[in-house]
């Protein structure tokens, strides 16, 4: 006689087929009855609660997971929930914390050589660049309080309209995916509008007035920091020397593809330096990103 499927594993199978709801509720059930104590549960509800949008909901399972883990583990599971974690803070605007988590994540992903590593460097980068948008934010709405205010009304419109996306998704005029499509079409629009309107607001007269952005390509792959002296891999990818030469010597491998790579076999990449060494002359503020 075949053992009855278990709330996980029915879980498990509505996540794979795209029902998050319902997977959410099945882990719910699989808590509630026999898995408080099993981090593998919360990790899943983790990233369902995320595919949901339940920043919150999502938080809070994956804090629940990696305290179950326990300190010193640094395993997949763990670091998937750290992941978790980051994921779920940063929309919440909690970006300090959730590029620590990340980078975590991106530690723990380089030590066991998972291949997940990328995908957690984006989203470091992504942080990056918000925890950067906000301190630009705040620097331009102090020089204009006019921009503020107008800022001010597209963040109340914007947060109008997502609100009444979720009114119709709590009635089911809509599904998790249309719902999911149209906030981030919304907010899409909004930074559209809010590029458009802080274009207005610039005075060539004044250069502080204008959005200071740093650029993907100055960025070193490792450390998420501003690139001196880049160097380039047999691959092409270049990296800071000083953060490439300590990752080769702990793990021997290349951090992209993960095959064998010595430190002989890396090239200066004079283009790229003198490029970083320009930008950085013209934008000293850079220095702080």
């Amino acid at each position: 006689m075949s053992q009855p499927v278990s709330f996980k594993d029915l879980g498990n199978e509505h996540f794979k087929a795209g029902k998050f709801k319902e997977a959410e509720q099945l882990y719910t059930q699989a808590i509630a009855e026999h898995s408080r104590s099993d981090p593998k549960v919360f990790g899943n509800r983790a990233l369902t609660r995320i595919k949901l949008s339940d920043w919150p909901g999502a938080e809070s399972d994956a804090r629940k997971a990696i305290e179950l883990y326990g300190p010193g583990n640094k395993t997949n599971l763990v670091m998937k929930a750290h992941f978790y974690l980051a994921q779920a803070l940063l929309p919440q605007r909690h970006v300090g914390e959730a590029l620590d988590e990340a980078k975590l994540a991106y530690t723990m992903c380089i030590e066991i050589q998972d291949p997940s590593a990328d995908l957690i460097g984006i989203f470091i980068l992504r942080a990056k660049q918000a925890k950067w948008q906000a301190k630009e934010t705040a620097r331009l709405r102090q020089l204009n309080e006019t921009l503020a205010l107008v800022e001010d009304l597209l963040d109340a419109q914007l947060q109008r309209d997502v609100d009444a996306v979720e009114e119709r998704f709590k009635n089911g005029e809509i599904g998790e995916t249309g719902r999911k499509e149209e906030i981030d079409e919304l907010r899409n629009e909004a930074e559209v509008r809010r590029a458009n309107i802080r274009r207005g607001f610039e005075d060539s007269k004044r250069p502080e007035t204008v959005e200071r952005v740093v650029p993907d390509w100055l960025i070193d792959p490792i450390t998420f920091e501003v690139m001196h002296d880049p160097i380039v891999t047999p691959t092409g990818v270049s990296y800071e020397r000083a953060s490439l030469l300590k990752h080769i010597k702990a793990n021997g491998c290349d951090p992209l593809t993960r095959q064998p790579l010595r430190a002989d076999q890396l090239i200066p990449n004079v283009a790229l330096k003198n490029a970083c060494s320009e930008f950085l002359d013209k934008n000293g503020w850079a220095a702080d990103w």
